[in-house]
């Protein structure tokens, strides 16, 4: 069943829509401006823009797709890359068994 939130457009208004859209894939026009000022890709599909309807997003913007929390005990460096650790040359009978 349909949100009551959804406006369903006029056949012109749609059509107006799609004119934009042509202009800003060409160029003619400048690019939609997301939430935070930065400009939204026109090449980009409206499902990737628009954000899921549990979001409550009233205009397109790319802010949903990125990492929303980030963990404060994350680093890149868990483990040295290339370091050189013990690394057995001789075979010792019962290494492999729990």
């Amino acid at each position: 069943m349909a949100t009551a939130s959804v406006a369903f457009k006029s056949r012109e208004d749609h059509k107006k829509q799609l004119k934009l859209e042509e202009a800003r894939k060409a160029g003619l026009a400048p690019a939609e401006v997301d939430e935070d000022g930065k400009e939204i890709n026109p090449h980009i599909p409206q499902y990737m823009s628009s954000a899921p309807w549990y979001l409550n997003a009233e205009r397109p913007s790319l802010k949903h797709q990125r990492k929303w929390k980030s963990d404060p005990n994350y680093t890149k460096s868990w483990y040295d890359r290339g370091a050189k650790i013990f690394q057995a040359e001789k075979y010792r009978k019962g290494a492999c068994e729990k």
